[in-house]
């Protein structure tokens, strides 16, 4: 650790911005407690629970009504509108959870409401058309709404489903809860108003990111960036652990490490190391023109042969080598030049990596079938090194 992120991280733990965003974060919360932030099937069973006209918040319709309004405005729905909620009888409504995969299900003698809720995810596999054909073909003799729930209110990727979706956003769950505790308090019981309190707090907090809390960690960034990037750079977890291995094994298979981070190491051949130009300015910290790269998270590992920005005519040089040799690859990328790539699928989750020595096993592995073309390339910058500009 450095003289200057020594100093930085000081007067990080002395800033007492730092002090009052732990206490705010600490205060307890029932969804926190249960880490359900950003849990799509907890928030869906949240929004359901309000929904549901006879559950235990004694709200009645009173929720459901408020989300109505705001459904039957919609251009989309021309069968009813917002001032026709007070005339339709809410009380025998049913609300389901997961049925047939669709987040929640309003089900009504009239009509039937869909509604997809994305808070951490996106839409994938024309989900949404199955789930409307799935309403279309369960329910043909009731009128039909569809509704899409991001964070941000996006709309569906696909044509079809944009045009038949009623896009909404949590800003509208948050103002509704908000009209819920303000205009109704007296009909909560105390439990349930904390109840309700602590998912508004989550929706402050997480996902519309408006809370108090949020701003001081803005503020704290801004003025600490150096050290807090060194403690997220420095959080202990298992691809911490795989980085230790990956660069011990690096190093005796004969190989110099160079410029490394947490899901990279980067490596040269004995040879190549002492001869490669350090042209690279607007690349990595060591300015390595070109350098071998392992890259390796939870689920994947590959080894990339990457050209980084710099000096244009070494950057060429190192890519025609590239195309004399076997395996080559026409340079991914604008700046930082991939030119051979070897992926691997792997899970490091999983119990079997919890021993080293499969690690180990595994970079040994990848490393020597690739030994051959790391050999050849080699060679061809020996050739070609009077030619880099220095």
């Amino acid at each position: 650790m450095n003289d200057n992120i020594k100093i930085e991280l000081s007067n990080l733990v002395k800033d007492p911005k730092l002090e009052e965003l732990s206490l705010s974060l600490h205060t307890p919360n029932f969804f926190s407690i249960l880490n359900v932030t950003k849990t799509e099937i907890r928030h869906s069973n949240f929004l359901a629970w309000l929904m549901t006209p006879n559950e235990s918040h004694n709200l009645n319709t009173i929720f459901l009504k408020w989300f109505l309004k705001d459904i039957f405005s919609s251009e989309k729905i021309d069968w009813a509108n917002e001032f026709s909620i007070d005339s339709l009888n809410l009380h025998n409504i049913k609300v389901f959870r997961e049925w047939q995969n669709i987040d929640i299900l309003i089900v009504h003698e009239d009509f039937v409401i869909a509604i997809e809720n994305k808070v951490d995810s996106s839409e994938h596999s024309r989900q949404l058309k199955r789930y409307s054909d799935i309403i279309n073909e369960s329910y043909p003799d009731l009128k039909k709404a569809f509704v899409f729930l991001t964070i941000d209110g996006l709309n569906p990727k696909d044509e079809e489903d944009a045009n038949q979706y009623i896009s909404i956003d949590y800003g509208l769950i948050k103002s509704l809860i908000e009209i819920v505790l303000s205009v109704y308090k007296n009909s909560l019981s105390q439990r349930i108003q904390y109840y309700i309190e602590d998912y508004l707090l989550i929706l402050n907090r997480y996902i519309m990111k408006e809370h108090e809390s949020v701003e001081l960690a803005q503020q704290l960034y801004k003025y600490h960036r150096e050290a807090i990037d060194f403690i997220i750079e420095n959080i202990p977890d298992k691809i911490a652990e795989v980085r230790e291995v990956i660069e011990e094994t690096i190093i005796e298979e004969g190989y110099i490490l160079e410029t490394c981070n947490k899901y990279y190491a980067r490596f040269l051949t004995k040879k190549l190391s002492p001869i490669m130009p350090k042209t690279g300015i607007l690349g990595w910290k060591g300015n390595e023109s070109f350098l071998f790269e392992m890259a390796y998270w939870e689920k994947g590992l590959s080894l990339k042969f990457v050209i980084s920005p710099g000096n244009e005519k070494n950057r060429q040089v190192l890519a025609d080598i590239m195309k004399s040799l076997p395996k080559n690859k026409k340079p991914a990328g604008k700046k930082w030049w991939t030119l051979y790539s070897d992926a691997r699928k792997v899970n490091f989750a999983n119990e079997k990596y919890e021993d080293s020595e499969e690690i180990k096993s595994l970079i040994q592995k990848l490393l020597r079938e690739n030994e051959g073309i790391i050999n050849e390339f080699e060679s061809k910058v020996i050739e070609e090194s009077e030619t880099f500009e220095k």
